[in-house]
C-alpha cells in the first residue's frame, strides 16, 4: 500500500532473514495488501510468495513481515454541493466506526470543495478528533464543485512537513462519488509518492462504483458504504494492515521517479488464482 525509503544511519539487524546492513545503506520499504475475490485481506503468505520489480528489475527482498501498524491518517471530508443533505451519513460513517482508531494513531481532520481547509492538525488525542467531526464538521457549508486533486495535494504537503515516523501515512476521502480524472493527477500522485502516503476513498452512495486514478496509483482502496460504520472500520483496517517488504535502493539520482510493481510470484499466482496484490505503482528517490 505504502512505500517508504529508510536511510539507515547505524548498523541494524533484520532478524527475520539474518541480514545486516552497514551505515549509509538505503532500503526501500514496500507496503502491499493481498486481496481475494471478495475483497478480503489474505494473511499467511510468505516472502517467497512475492516479488517486487523496481523499474522492471526484480529486487531481492532483505526483510518481510505481515503486521498492523499505527497510522498517521488525514480524514478528508467532501463538502461539495452534491454532499448537501448527506451530512448525517458522513458523521455516522465515522462515529460508528471510530473504534477502529487506536492508541498510537494520529489523525487530522480536513474538508474540501473548491479549496481544502484544515479543521484539526495531526493529533493523537482521539477524543479531540471525534469532537472535531461531531461539532465542527456539522457546521460546514456544503456548496460548489469538489476538487479532490487540490485537496489531496494539500494533504501530501502536510505530510511532507511532518518528521518521518514508523506510522503508515494515509489520506481517507469521505465523499459521495469516486474522484474523476483530475487535470493535475500526475502531479498529485508524484507528491503523494514523495510524502510516502496512500489515498483511499470511502463512498457513501452505494450506487456509485469505480476508483480514481490517484487511488489506484498510490495503492489505496475504494470502499462503497452499504453500512457506513462498517465501511469506515473496513477502510481504516485496510490502511493499517498489510505486508511490508524491504530491498536495497538501486543506484538512482535523487528526485528521480521510479516505477514499482509488487506481485505474486508465478508459482504463488498459480496456487492463488483469485488473489491480487495492491500496492503503489512508483516512488521518488530521496
Amino acid at each position: 500500500m505504502k512505500l517508504s525509503l529508510l536511510l539507515l544511519c547505524a548498523v541494524i539487524a533484520l532478524p527475520q532473514d539474518g541480514a545486516v546492513f552497514r551505515s549509509g545503506v538505503s532500503l526501500v520499504r514496500v507496503d502491499a495488501e493481498a486481496i481475494d475475490a471478495g475483497g478480503h485481506v489474505v494473511a499467511g503468505l510468505t516472502k517467497d510468495d512475492f516479488r517486487v520489480l523496481d523499474d522492471g528489475v526484480a529486487q531481492p527482498l532483505v526483510n518481510f513481515s505481515f503486521e498492523e501498524e499505527p497510522l498517521d491518517l488525514i480524514l478528508l471530508f467532501d463538502t461539495g454541493g452534491s454532499m448537501r443533505g448527506k451530512l448525517l451519513s458522513i458523521v455516522r460513517a465515522t462515529e460508528l466506526g471510530f473504534n477502529e482508531l487506536r492508541k498510537g494513531d494520529r489523525v487530522s481532520v480536513r474538508a474540501f470543495s473548491g479549496i481544502s481547509t484544515g479543521i484539526l492538525p495531526l493529533t493523537d488525542n482521539l477524543q479531540a478528533v471525534n469532537e472535531a467531526i461531531l461539532i465542527q464538521v456539522l457546521k460546514l457549508k456544503f456548496t460548489g464543485a469538489s476538487r479532490l486533486g487540490l485537496a489531496a495535494d494539500d494533504a501530501a504537503r502536510l505530510f511532507r512537513s511532518e518528521p518521518k515516523t514508523r506510522r503508515k501515512r494515509a489520506v481517507l476521502v469521505i465523499t459521495d462519488k469516486p474522484g474523476s480524472r483530475e487535470p493535475n493527477e500526475a502531479t498529485v500522485v508524484h507528491d503523494l509518492w514523495n510524502a510516502d502516503a496512500v489515498l483511499s476513498e470511502l463512498i457513501l452512495d452505494r450506487n456509485q462504483s469505480g476508483a480514481s486514478g490517484i487511488v489506484d496509483m498510490t495503492g489505496g482502496v475504494t470502499i462503497v458504504a452499504v453500512n457506513p460504520g462498517e465501511a469506515f472500520r473496513d477502510s481504516v483496517h485496510y490502511l493499517r494492515s498489510g505486508y511490508s517488504m524491504y530491498y536495497a535502493l538501486p543506484a538512482a539520482s535523487p528526485g528521480a521517479e521510479r516505477k514499482l510493481q509488487a506481485e505474486l510470484t508465478p508459482e504463488a499466482a498459480k496456487r492463488l488464482p483469485n488473489v491480487r496484490i495492491r500496492a503503489r505503482s512508483g516512488y521518488i528517490v530521496p
